[in-house]
């Protein structure tokens, strides 16, 4: 009788384990990854200039006035990304 119950409450223990990975790890929801390059994720893009130079001068002034800012470069264009709570204040200091 004890191994019966044991073996009972080691398959519903390996069931809940299963269970719990597959909610936690399984079932993918999120969108197929763009590899055409666009997407940066939780980043916006508040700029585009041609050359690194202009991209550094665009993003030290972003990051003097408090904005964390990246810079991607794609093909010979530089962005200039921030986070979206930053996408007015970095646009405005950019006029």
């Amino acid at each position: 009788m004890t191994a019966l119950l044991q073996t009972l409450l080691l398959v519903v223990v390996l069931a809940t384990l299963a269970l719990l990975l597959r909610w936690a790890f399984g079932n993918d929801r999120r969108a197929v990854p763009d590899h055409t390059g666009d997407d940066f994720g939780l980043l916006t893009e508040v700029a585009a200039v041609p050359t690194p130079e202009a991209a550094d001068v665009l993003a030290r002034r972003l990051r003097q006035a408090g904005i964390r800012t990246t810079v991607a470069r794609r093909g010979q264009v530089h962005r200039l990304l921030v986070f979206p709570a930053d996408v007015a204040n970095a646009k405005l200091l950019l006029r």
